[in-house]
């Protein structure tokens, strides 16, 4: 967990949720950090502050939901430092799917796609995570539309990279 002295940090409604102040994050880690990430590898440094700075940037503790089952799935999540898993629901079951690490993003399908959140995700770890809502994300097309484009490849090249990964998996289980 990073030390709350280093940020101005202010409790969020629940009293359990951090918020960071993102330049803080920025002049911290600097902007080869951030560019580092697969979600926004690529980008301008201008796009980088837009969303660091209009995003949410919070802190979880190990345990802590980030999201729940049916919740609206108007945003999704960037994994700035730490680990997060997502556990999908089926059979009224929770299984776990995979963990997101540095870079990668969490809840993109179910925004794009315009439904409702299919499983829980908890932080595996204390971690800091960037919220981007669909307003932040159209904020970002009109700004600086360039940037959107590539940040939605890179959401696609993630997108893709679960497909083929649960292909796989899909291709192993038959062929035993």
């Amino acid at each position: 967990m990073l030390p709350h002295a280093m940020f101005s940090v202010e409790a969020d409604l629940d009293d359990k949720v951090k918020s960071v102040i993102g330049s803080e994050l920025l002049e911290l880690y600097g902007i080869d950090y951030f560019r580092g990430a697969s979600t926004l590898g690529a980008l301008t440094p201008d796009a980088i502050n837009y969303l660091l700075n209009n995003g949410d940037v919070f802190e979880l503790i190990k345990g802590e939901a980030l999201f729940s089952y049916d919740e609206p799935g108007n945003s999704f999540f960037v994994v700035l430092k730490g680990k997060i898993q997502f556990f999908k629901i089926r059979n009224n079951k929770p299984k776990h799917i995979r963990d997101y690490l540095f870079g990668q993003e969490v809840g993109s399908v179910a925004m794009i796609g315009l439904h409702d959140r299919v499983g829980n995700s908890f932080a595996g770890e204390d971690s800091i995570i960037l919220k981007v809502s669909c307003n932040v994300f159209h904020g970002l097309h009109e700004a600086l539309p360039t940037d959107f484009g590539i940040l939605l490849l890179n959401l696609s090249r993630e997108m893709a990279r679960r497909l083929r990964e649960s292909d796989d998996k899909f291709a192993d289980q038959k062929a035993d």
